[in-house]
């Protein structure tokens, strides 16, 4: 246990290595010499270094370390322990970089492959950060702190409206509308890149089939369809019926198949929707057998 538990660790922090580089390159290569800013405290640190000439990964420290302070009590310390070596790694690329000269990508002709190259590294460096349990700081932390204190809070419209007034104050720094619309666009690419590496590829359909004849249904779920199933007792509101309502995770292919099947029960009725994520045993193995 202890083995793996250290192995898990190992892994762990290379994976905050790559997110660092990333996030590094994301803002150094591209969104720096494109003059734009993204959003959160990334787009504040690079105002800062448009302004003051002062390093965006110092920046990024002074601001991500008291918040990551206040953090430590109220958060698990799995949670800010990443995160802070998550800040600290990349804050430190950005002052190399910038010392060692390092390559920028500048482009007169087209300045947006700097958006979407940016949106994809950064949103990939976030969604890595929140699969280890950690994240890239600035705004996430403040989120996950008063979703602690406060889980019934939207507090996701109050990030987005602080991610749009960082946005909205670049027009003072780059003088410019075009600026504002690529610091859009960058944080759409940003969320769909993120979104995308969080979603798991184990989609399927959730399925809810109100009838009275369960026990009919048993052998075309579990055998024909390969798929286990829940039967819940309802009762029928207007009719005030018994009846069994079955839940059951099917893939997207199977979908006609099983409303095929249901056409052989009188009484029935089913509705289904996405199931953007499954996680555990999702189809019987071969070696299996229905009980």
């Amino acid at each position: 246990m202890v083995k793996m538990k250290i192995g898990q660790i190992i892994v762990d922090f290379a994976v905050i290595i790559v997110a660092a580089v990333l996030s590094a390159v994301g803002l150094y290569t591209f969104v720096n010499p494109a003059n734009f800013a993204p959003s959160g405290i990334d787009g504040i640190a690079l105002m800062s270094q448009q302004l003051f000439g002062i390093n965006m990964g110092y920046v990024s420290l002074a601001i991500n370390i008291p918040l990551l302070v206040m953090a430590w009590f109220y958060i698990n310390k799995k949670y800010v322990v990443y995160t802070f070596v998550f800040t600290v790694m990349s804050s430190v690329m950005l002052i190399v970089m910038e010392n060692m000269n390092m390559y920028e990508y500048v482009s007169e002709n087209n300045t947006w492959i700097a958006v979407f190259a940016s949106g994809i590294l950064l949103g990939t460096r976030t969604a890595l950060m929140i699969k280890l349990g950690g994240s890239s700081g600035g705004v996430d932390i403040i989120a996950s702190v008063f979703q602690k204190k406060k889980p019934y809070l939207n507090i996701e419209v109050l990030i987005s409206l602080f991610c749009y007034i960082i946005i909205g104050m670049s027009f003072f720094v780059y003088h410019n509308i075009e600026s504002i619309i690529m610091s859009i666009v960058q944080m759409l690419i940003f969320n769909l890149a993120m979104n995308y590496i969080l979603k798991t590829t184990r989609n399927a359909v959730e399925v809810k089939i109100i009838t009275d004849e369960p026990e009919k249904f048993r052998e075309d779920i579990l055998t024909n369809l390969k798929h286990g199933a829940t039967v819940i007792k309802c009762t029928g509101m207007y009719t005030g019926d018994e009846k069994a309502m079955i839940v059951t995770l099917i893939n997207m292919k199977q979908m006609n198949d099983l409303i095929k099947l249901s056409k052989k029960y009188s009484n029935t009725f089913l509705y289904f929707g996405d199931a953007t994520g499954v996680w555990g045993n999702f189809r019987w193995n071969k070696t299996d057998e229905v009980k």
